[in-house]
């Protein structure tokens, strides 16, 4: 059965069906990414901290933007090559126009993978320390001798689980395990089902719903997790995500940050942050960080006598966010734009340069209030970035699938009915220009305001 209108335009609305359908899913995505874009407005405007800007790398942003445009150039061209039966031209801007799709998405995912990668540690008076965790952070818990579980009768949110939630995180072999009666076992999925069963039908026969047993090691455990992987942890337990509890010693809880920036914008008094002490970056940054606080404000009164300092975010950030680009401090060299000379990143001979990049610090857990990655968890700002970006790069890779399925799988329209290919073809560049004007807007709202 023919469809009628494939081809030919409909005589009430001179357009073809498709064509009348791809307006009414475009309508239907300007209102989806328009909510978005008011949510971004509102939530920016609303914030009760300062909103982060000019954190997105703008040089990789302005390449995909680039690709994007030219991109919109290539599928107008392989659609009016396909109208002029020019089939090879067809081929070669459809593939140009499929490739810039997945140059886009690999520049794409080298910026998420920065994000995941990157840290803000926010310390107790409200200092941010951002960088990199060279060792990641897991928590070193030893000297344990015993293991405590609980086990549930009916399906509950924590139930005992050491296969999965505690063996993993022993460090070096398994030891063996006394049970309460004595017996020497080897802990695994099959013993622990026999203990299991065992702890439920005793408590059973006292009328509850769940058991409980201990398990003594043989010889002293040690324990080595990321704080997500546990539930929590004291100066002499350590509670797995399963409930099982640990008994021993704490050994470790400190971070190594690989310092690249100090923001003290949310601090009353930036000199007193808690970084600055002799335990973290020292004397040597906070004279840097005065330095440039202070060149700052005067470069912004210089152009700005009128404004208001405080209300300039971006004279905020400059002023009162030290971004770290050595290991060591600034040598105090005046070059004539009055900026002080930058260190070389040495090597080695000091404590600061495991790397040669920025200077290290070991945070202790006492002065951490919180710290993640640079995604949705960190702040308001990232959990839109990345709906935004993320739900644009579905429809890039939504809308390359489909350019390329009319590119290798549409062979025989191609012989048989090339019109009804142009058109589909057509409707596919409306959806692809759809796509890179969603991307105009979002490039100057993330990348330059």
């Amino acid at each position: 059965m023919d469809i009628p209108y494939t081809v030919t335009a409909r005589p009430d609305t001179g357009l073809y069906n498709a064509k009348v359908g791809i307006w009414l899913f475009l309508a239907s995505e300007v209102m989806l990414f328009g909510g978005l874009f008011s949510s971004y407005i509102f939530l920016r405007v609303g914030a009760d901290y300062h909103w982060p800007v000019h954190e997105l790398d703008v040089r990789l942003g302005f390449v995909n933007t680039l690709v994007l445009i030219f991109s919109s150039v290539t599928v107008l061209l392989a659609w009016a090559n396909l109208k002029l039966r020019n089939i090879g031209k067809f081929k070669l801007y459809m593939l140009l126009t499929v490739l810039c799709a997945m140059t886009f998405m690999v520049i794409k995912s080298f910026e998420y993978r920065a994000k995941f990668s990157h840290y803000a540690v926010k310390l107790t008076d409200g200092t941010f320390l951002t960088g990199h965790l060279p060792h990641g952070y897991e928590i070193k818990f030893g000297e344990a001798t015993q293991l405590s579980f609980t086990v549930q009768s009916e399906t509950a949110a924590i139930d005992a689980d050491p296969d999965g939630y505690v063996l993993p995180f022993i460090q070096g072999d398994t030891p063996k395990f006394k049970t309460e009666s004595g017996n020497e076992i080897i802990l695994d999925k099959s013993t622990f089902k026999d203990l299991r069963s065992a702890s439920l039908e005793a408590a059973k026969a006292a009328g509850k719903n769940s058991g409980s047993f201990k398990l003594v090691a043989a010889s002293p455990l040690t324990f080595q997790a990321k704080p997500s992987q546990i539930l929590g942890y004291t100066a002499t337990t350590m509670t797995f995500r399963d409930g099982t509890v640990a008994q021993g010693k704490l050994l470790d809880d400190k971070m190594t940050l690989e310092v690249d920036g100090v923001d003290t914008r949310s601090v009353p008094d930036a000199e007193k942050s808690i970084a600055w002490g002799t335990q973290y970056l020292g004397d040597g940054w906070k004279k840097a960080f005065i330095t440039n606080r202070d060149h700052a404000k005067k470069e912004f009164e210089e152009k700005y006598p009128t404004r208001d300092p405080q209300k300039s975010a971006t004279h905020q950030k400059e002023a009162f966010y030290l971004k770290i680009k050595s290991s060591t401090p600034p040598s105090g060299e005046e070059h004539g734009d009055g900026h002080k000379a930058e260190a070389k990143a040495e090597g080695h001979g000091d404590d600061h340069s495991a790397h040669g990049h920025h200077p290290e610090v070991v945070l202790d857990k006492k002065d951490i209030a919180f710290y993640s990655n640079y995604t949705p968890k960190l702040n308001t700002y990232y959990a839109i970035y990345f709906t935004l970006t993320g739900l644009h790069g579905l429809h890039v890779v939504a809308g390359a699938l489909v350019l390329t399925y009319f590119l290798l799988f549409d062979g025989k329209m191609l012989r048989n009915d090339p019109e009804r290919l142009a058109n589909r073809v057509e409707v596919g560049g409306l959806f692809w220009h759809f796509v890179d004007l969603v991307w105009i807007f979002l490039f100057p709202l993330l990348y330059l305001l």
